[in-house]
């Protein structure tokens, strides 16, 4: 009898460690990915930094975008048409936005105010 109950107790704990293994990487793959892009003047250039933002497909993706452009005029977007996401950034400021990254592929990010101006990408991996 004991050993019976000696044989449950690991057949309990071996499902606990298989249950627990198999989960875990479905919880990764839904992870919140937090970046800060800095719109920069930089030798008559304006840029996003960083430029290129890679996460994985299913995340969950917060970006903080500070506006450091001095001068006219004072407010710069961040747009990322693929996934519906635009925010305006006044000189000095500073804004988050959020979104899942639902669908895999190279994206274009830029000023949907100035388009010619800045530009980056986003990196969805499957």
């Amino acid at each position: 009898m004991a050993q019976r109950s000696y044989w449950r107790i690991w057949g309990l704990a071996l499902s606990l460690v298989i249950f627990v293994s198999w989960a875990t990487p479905l919880a990764a793959q839904d992870a919140v990915r937090k970046f800060t892009v800095v719109n920069v003047l930089y030798e008559g250039s304006k840029m996003f930094l960083p430029s290129v933002l890679a996460v994985s497909q299913g995340d969950t993706v917060s970006v903080t975008v500070i506006n450091n452009i001095p001068g006219d005029p004072p407010n710069h977007g961040f747009a990322i048409p693929a996934f519906e996401v635009e925010t305006v950034v006044n000189h000095g400021e500073k804004k988050t936005v959020e979104f899942t990254a639902d669908k895999a592929g190279i994206f274009d990010i830029r000023c949907q105010l100035h388009p010619a101006h800045v530009h980056g990408q986003l990196i969805v991996e499957d």
